[in-house]
Order: structure tokens, then C-alpha cells, then sequence
């Protein structure tokens, strides 16, 4: 068992938990999206970042073993202009047609837009509008609606043995 603190809670992890096991175990919140239980630890959304005292850089909280000692913060002014940033960078592709979406309501990407981004950001007039590619008679690759968080990569690639999408 490792004791950590986070947040200024000391809190247990077990051995080889990653510091967003660790939180989430103990109902702290970090926000994350390419963070899968299924799946091996990617650190790719870059939601996750996290502060760890002493230590100058950023810790993917989904990809850090939690450590003996540690004490992690996890919401900072730093944190959150991050974390605008890269809600921003991740809609610059994907359409804010929400209301038109199956997922709307339940999605985590509009939850955190809220919370985090902008609907309107600096990186819009980059958008590049994609069409549709039928990869077979159950795949069809929504690219406008791809974030890059490297989920259904990874599910095809870990669970399925194929690299049908990546």
C-alpha cells in the first residue's frame, strides 16, 4: 500500500496505482478523457495534469504510479489555463453541434467545454472540415468529431489485435 496526499487528503493507493487510480478510489476528481480502465495508460489528453510538490513539471495523473509520500494538487490557476488550452485545441476540429448529437447530455467533452473551454476559441479559423470514411460495415470514422484522444486506436489495437483505425 503506498500514502499519498492529494489535495491536502492523505489517502492510500495500492501498489502500482497510477495517481488518477489513487483519486478517483478516493472520490477526487481530475478531469481526463483518454483514461480507460480497459486500457493501458496512454497520458495522451493531457487533461489529467497534475502538480506534484518539489517537482517542477506536470504528471500525466493517469500514467504516474502514485508514489510513497507524494503530495499532489490537482486544481491551480496553472492547471486550469492548461486545461482551457487544450479544451480549446480539442474543439478546433470537432463541431459545437451538440443538440444535434446522440451523445448530448451525456458526453464528457461537452461537460468539460463547460467547465473548462470556450465556445468560441482563437483556434477556430483553423478548422478543417472532414468527411466520413467507411472503414467496413461497422466502422465509420467521424473525423470531424475526433479529438485525438486515441481511445478507439487503442481499443482496436489492445482488445481486438488489429490495427484497423490507427
Amino acid at each position: 500500500m503506498i500514502n499519498l496526499t492529494i489535495n491536502g487528503k492523505k489517502v492510500i493507493a495500492e501498489d502500482g496505482a497510477t495517481i488518477l487510480e489513487a483519486a478517483l478510489k478516493h472520490k477526487i476528481y481530475i478531469p481526463n478523457l483518454c483514461a480507460d480502465k480497459r486500457l493501458r495508460p496512454y497520458g495522451g489528453c493531457r487533461l489529467c495534469l497534475v502538480e506534484v510538490k518539489d517537482q517542477p513539471r506536470l504528471f500525466a495523473a493517469c500514467s504516474t504510479p502514485a508514489g510513497e509520500g507524494m503530495e499532489v494538487i490537482t486544481e491551480t490557476p496553472r492547471l486550469r489555463k492548461l486545461r482551457q488550452t487544450v479544451i480549446e485545441l480539442m474543439l478546433v476540429h470537432h463541431p459545437l453541434d451538440c443538440p444535434e448529437c446522440d451523445k448530448a447530455g451525456e458526453c464528457d467533452l461537452q461537460d468539460l467545454a463547460y467547465e473548462y473551454g470556450k465556445p468560441e476559441g482563437r483556434f477556430l479559423r483553423h478548422r478543417k472540415e472532414a468527411a466520413s470514411d467507411i472503414r467496413g460495415p461497422l466502422i465509420e470514422l467521424t473525423s470531424r468529431r475526433c479529438i485525438l484522444c486515441g481511445k478507439c486506436v487503442r481499443i482496436c489495437e489492445e482488445h481486438q489485435g488489429r490495427a484497423a483505425l490507427g
